[in-house]
């Protein structure tokens, strides 16, 4: 179900179907737009080539009780550095292929799509693909802080290989997918053995009760089953709202053989004011016979704010946020956006030490809550730049297991 394909190849496959748009759309007018760059379309075939960059700078002061020792880290890196192209066949088949650089150099591959529309309404994906979590859906290119903390980490599923399928309607929409590990992971291959990779089985539906121009309510609820086969143990690790990390500040490390997540969505966007929070209570199945089964929750709120007036793009239909449209960017002689936005995150892992039958003196299974203040500096809809200051606090089991971590971080992205 996986596959590790170069690069090049998906380049290759992309002159390839530029060729083959050139092909039918010879004997019709072809128009060119500008979409961040150049979209050809012809009728109901268009082609596309995007891509991102994002350049990050990482500061943490992070203070440790006991002998362990205090540390500072700083970095530049690069975040993503992606290239890619999507394009439609004809009104029932669409595609998208986009990777690149990774978090400092590592290269894999991030939407990688084959859709059938057999209506209008309905879509049948197949590829490395996201189901859930309205944070988790929003692009990295449009989310309103730079990275998305430990829900992101543990609380719902990136981009894994499968097969999905969606309804559409005016106000609502469901979505299911039957999935794997993601496209750059590598096959489960456990010699002269069982050799079984996880799978995950999600739902998720949103409604939209209230879609003004003043006002936009989203709620939506997603259920996710995983059964981790012969893979290794899930683990519920997570970050400090950040991309970055040298260090664990807390994790449960590898106790998880099947999990069951219920969770709930919930966004309210009037004018330049929005707020958005989104939880999950995970319900573990352990491996092995060290204890009973634990129970984690993780979550999130934020609230944001633009002085400039613009709104956050909110797609009724999907369900999802996009690319926010600046009212006065540099490019028309104006001072461009900036939003400004408050969040508080949190993961709770105490229950996973309190289920031990025999408990260690330390473990970092404990609670972590973390602050971000964020600022969002837009000049064109394509072209923003970043802010976000972090305070959390890891509040573990046992002597010289808390951290208390202060983290700086800057950013300069564009996108096509």
């Amino acid at each position: 179900m996986r596959n590790k394909t170069s690069l090049v190849s998906g380049a290759a496959l992309g002159v390839m179907l530029a060729c083959g748009l050139g092909v039918a759309a010879h004997a019709q007018d072809t128009t060119t737009a500008w979409k961040g760059a150049p979209q050809w379309t012809n009728d109901d075939v268009y082609f596309k080539v995007r891509g991102r960059i994002l350049v990050d700078a990482v500061f943490q002061d992070v203070k440790r009780d006991g002998p362990g020792g205090d540390f500072d880290t700083s970095n530049v890196r690069g975040r993503q550095v992606f290239l890619g192209v999507e394009g439609k066949l004809n009104n029932y088949i669409a595609y998208k292929a986009e990777g690149g650089a990774v978090n400092g150099g590592a290269w894999s591959w991030d939407d990688v799509v084959i859709e059938v529309k057999p209506t209008e309404a309905t879509s049948i994906l197949f590829g490395n693909i996201k189901v859930a979590g309205l944070e988790n859906l929003t692009s990295t290119r449009f989310t309103t802080f730079m990275d998305r903390g430990p829900y992101g980490d543990f609380g719902v599923d990136s981009y894994q290989l499968g097969v999905v399928g969606k309804y559409v309607g005016p106000n609502y929409s469901f979505t299911g997918g039957v999935q794997g590990g993601s496209i750059n992971s590598a096959d489960v291959a456990v010699a002269s053995a069982d050799s079984k990779e996880r799978l995950a089985i999600t739902g998720r539906a949103h409604w939209a009760p209230i879609v003004t121009d003043a006002n936009k309510v989203h709620v939506a609820a997603s259920y996710r089953y995983r059964n981790r086969g012969d893979e290794g143990a899930f683990a519920y690790t997570g970050r400090t709202n950040t991309a970055y990390s040298n260090a664990t500040f807390y994790t449960t490390g590898g106790i998880g053989n099947r999990d069951s997540t219920i969770a709930a969505e919930g966004a309210w966007v009037h004018g330049p004011l929005s707020i958005q929070g989104e939880y999950s209570k995970i319900n573990v199945t352990r491996a092995g016979t060290t204890g009973s089964d634990p129970t984690v929750k993780v979550g999130y709120a934020f609230v944001s704010f633009w002085p400039t007036g613009e709104t956050r793009n909110y797609n009724s239909a999907t369900g999802e946020f996009g690319r926010p449209k600046i009212l006065n960017p540099i490019t028309a002689g104006g001072f461009g956006g900036l939003e400004l936005a408050l969040r508080y995150d949190f993961a709770d892992l105490k229950d996973t030490y309190d289920t031990l039958k025999v408990k260690p003196a330390t473990s970092q299974a404990g609670e972590y809550t973390g602050w971000t203040l964020g600022a969002n500096y837009y000049l064109t809809s394509y072209v923003r730049f970043q802010a976000n200051y972090t305070d959390g606090k890891a509040d573990n089991i046992g002597a010289n297991q808390d951290f208390d971590i202060k983290q700086f971080q800057l950013r300069a992205q564009l996108d096509f």
